[in-house]
């Protein structure tokens, strides 16, 4: 019997270690299974409890054998499909997820000196930059600025942002795993403010703050290797943290697999949400108020923002620079949310994520087929989606009301119409006032 129960416990067990559960705590065996004795066998009582308990809990072990094997062959099952279709770089489940040897390499010594020198690819949102081919590491180098600029973040009112080269989101950053990356930051804020690099993508205290911080007309350089794959957020770290990064210096950088990437799409896009806090407009000396506005610190304290936006400005992905596809394409958004605050309910209306890749997470098989995603601050996601049907496909936090705030965008979609798929009787009619449907 206990040998039953034991045999059952290591089937559990294998299919959730895969996942980088530790179970032994778990399925420790319970203190009242004794095995039977051998004077108790002969008794008429013990006869009875075999015929009885000791049966039923061969029932329940056998049952658990069969649950645990089925839940071992599904999770084979999952990664073999995803393999199979293109959505997983891991050949197995235990090429999947970091193992042993994994943190065993990361003591091992890298001559900086001896790397090849790349310039980085940087691009502005919603730009991401090519699919790095090359199969070896480089010394990268990413040169940064910190600018001010005075910008409309809003359809009523301009603000000062602080900016990494001069945009908000600052740009995209694309390498691969064992690149080391030079980042030098010149600080040319007018303001005499302190900048500096925290990337969520470096090892290392404070993620290169302390290397890179700053002052005006100042230069820091420091040099990251990059041990993990995924889609990072990198921002100002420079106290009050907050503040810097409400004014607009965040960006993404995403580390590419060190042998193979994710599976190639026909369009890559870069989106960020983010939340402006401003105090109400001053007066000029006609009493009208003006259309410029200051930051908020108390608002951002409350967490109460006046806008919520995509890409550092209301009309980023709508008036500006809608993201465009055409029937039949697969396209990909590498998703991230600067908050300071806020989670996001990320979602485009009238589509699925065939991929989502949580938390930026691109060595763990994706979630298939996912609506909304949830992607808190200082968090990211990947989404695949295959555009079937022309038309104007809405981006938004699904916190609807926020919509009132500017979290609105758009994918136009042109190609032919797929009336086996999406008709109606009459021509669609979009409501009167709609922020949803252009």
């Amino acid at each position: 019997m206990r040998h039953l129960f034991y045999n059952s416990v290591a089937a559990g067990r294998r299919p959730m270690a895969s996942f980088g559960i530790q179970t032994a705590a778990m399925w420790r065996p319970s203190p009242m299974i004794r095995p039977i004795s051998s004077a108790a066998r002969n008794s008429s009582s013990s006869r009875k409890t075999v015929a009885g308990v000791p049966a039923v809990l061969a029932f329940i072990c056998a049952g658990g054998l069969t649950y645990s094997v089925f839940r071992r062959d599904s999770s084979l099952g999952l990664f073999r499909k995803s393999n199979a279709s293109g959505g997983n770089p891991a050949s197995s489940p235990t090429d999947t997820f970091p193992s042993v040897e994994y943190y065993k390499s990361l003591d091992e010594q890298t001559d900086v000196d001896k790397l090849p020198v790349e310039e980085a690819r940087l691009t502005t949102a919603p730009n991401a930059p090519p699919v790095i081919t090359r199969k070896h590491p480089v010394l990268l180098r990413v040169p940064l600025q910190t600018i001010t600029s005075l910008s409309q973040v809003t359809n009523q009112y301009k603000y000062e942002e602080w900016t990494f080269n001069g945009t908000t989101p600052g740009p995209f950053i694309r390498a691969r795993v064992g690149d080391v990356v030079e980042l030098s930051l010149t600080n040319c804020d007018v303001t005499g403010n302190p900048h500096n690099i925290d990337s969520h993508a470096f090892a290392g205290p404070g993620g290169g703050s302390a290397l890179t911080t700053a002052e005006e007309n100042e230069t820091k350089t420091g040099r990251f290797k990059l041990l993990c794959p995924g889609l990072y957020i990198y921002h100002c770290a420079a106290a009050p943290v907050p503040v810097h990064i409400a004014n607009g210096m965040y960006g993404l950088m995403y580390v590419q697999p060190e042998d193979q990437d994710l599976p190639p799409v026909d369009r890559e896009y870069y989106v960020m949400q983010s939340e402006i806090y401003h105090e109400p407009p001053e007066l000029d000396d006609y009493g009208r108020p003006l259309n410029v506005v200051e930051f908020s610190y108390p608002r951002g304290l409350r967490e109460e923002p006046n806008a919520i936006v995509f890409n550092g400005k209301e009309s980023a992905l709508t008036r500006d620079a809608p993201l465009k596809a055409r029937v039949g394409e697969t396209i990909r958004i590498f998703f991230g949310n600067a908050g300071p605050n806020l989670t996001s309910a990320f979602h485009v209306i009238g589509s699925h994520f065939l991929n989502c890749y949580r938390d930026g997470d691109v060595m763990s098989p994706p979630a298939r087929f996912v609506g909304t995603t949830s992607v808190p601050p200082g968090g990211t996601s990947i989404v695949d989606m295959k555009m079937v049907v022309p038309g104007s496909y809405t981006i938004v936090d699904h916190a609807i009301f926020r919509i009132d705030k500017g979290a609105v965008g758009f994918i136009n979609v042109s190609g032919p119409q797929r009336p086996d798929i999406y008709v109606g009787n009459l021509p669609p009619q979009p409501c009167v006032g709609c922020k949803l449907h252009a």
